[in-house]
């Protein structure tokens, strides 16, 4: 549910690894990657990923990452199950973690020997790509982080990382539509997009002018008020479909809504699509005799004993 501004992105993540030699990568919310660069990881590390064993654990380190980072709402730098050095920071939209930016990766220079080692016990057929992971002094990477702060942040002032708008209501939308005979709660939503009550009320004010049970609400009223033109189900029954078991709810939240109750509704959907007095007198004139023109009978060269 995120939008992004992949040109910037792209752009101030290419100059990061111009200026580290180091890959930076991005993360939504559920710990999937969204954007790297370069888009090849070091060669190590793509072949430890290559078995199952390796990209399980690969991913359960990125995540342990993200969930420290979300926890603390800070930056994390922390040891991958490899052993090797990686940092991750969130991006933040008012007080909820959206995203995370990370680079890792790396082996200190102060203990690279001793991490190189046990790395080449634990995984001696990558004996030679162990050699090629960069390596980097503790001031080195005290200032990858820096900057790392830095670029974060202007992402968020630039706003090239934010919640996607129509995504988020069509995605509520399609939700509401496949449980609209069901109780539908705050809580389900939360489930759905992973977000806590506090964000979900903010992006509903935002995006949908009004919180998300008032939203439900309206919803369901639209799906009531097409049941009611487009079909012939009694008001109690479209009531129910719509998720009321209460008739008198519905009536009462409709009337709300619409400013008319739900039988004036229909009646008054009917009567507008009903022709005129004085169109169905010129209907029934045409139905009763021949076209004329000018005053004279002219054949309409279709025979009256002739059916379609």
């Amino acid at each position: 549910m995120l939008q992004l501004n992949t040109v910037s992105l792209y752009q101030v993540m290419r100059d990061f690894h111009i200026l580290t030699k180091i890959r930076i990568v991005i993360f939504d919310a559920e710990f999937r990657e969204l954007l790297a660069y370069p888009k090849e990881r070091e060669r190590f590390c793509e072949l430890l990923r290559n078995t199952p064993e390796g990209e399980r654990d690969c991913q359960a380190s990125d995540k342990n990452g993200c969930v420290q980072c979300t926890k603390s709402k800070d930056l994390v730098t922390y040891r991958c199950h490899a052993g090797l050095t990686e940092a991750v920071v969130p991006i933040i939209d008012k007080s909820e973690v959206l995203a995370y930016v990370m680079f890792g990766q790396i082996i200190p220079q102060e203990d690279c020997e001793a991490t190189r080692n046990k790395i080449r016990m634990r995984y001696p057929q990558y004996e030679k790509e162990v050699d090629q992971i960069p390596v980097k002094t503790e001031q080195e990477i005290g200032a990858v982080i820096t900057v790392l702060r830095a670029i974060t942040a202007y992402m968020m002032t630039n706003r090239w990382v934010v919640p996607n708008k129509s995504e988020f209501i069509r995605q509520i939308d399609y939700y509401i539509e496949n449980h609209l005979a069901h109780n539908i709660t705050v809580e389900d939503f939360c489930d759905v997009f992973r977000i806590g009550r506090t964000k979900l009320y903010e992006i509903s004010m935002d995006y949908l002018g009004c919180g998300l049970a008032e939203y439900i609400r309206r919803r369901r009223i639209h799906h009531a008020q097409r049941m009611l033109e487009e079909t012939s189900l009694s008001i109690a029954e479209i009531a129910y479909a719509v998720g009321f078991s209460d008739y008198i709810h519905f009536s009462r939240v409709f009337r709300l809504v619409t400013g008319m109750s739900a039988r004036d509704y229909r009646k008054a959907d009917r009567q507008t699509k009903r022709p005129d007095s004085a169109d169905r007198e010129k209907k029934k004139s045409l139905r009763d005799n021949d076209q004329v023109c000018d005053g004279k009978q002219v054949d309409s060269g279709v025979s009256k004993s002739e059916v379609y």
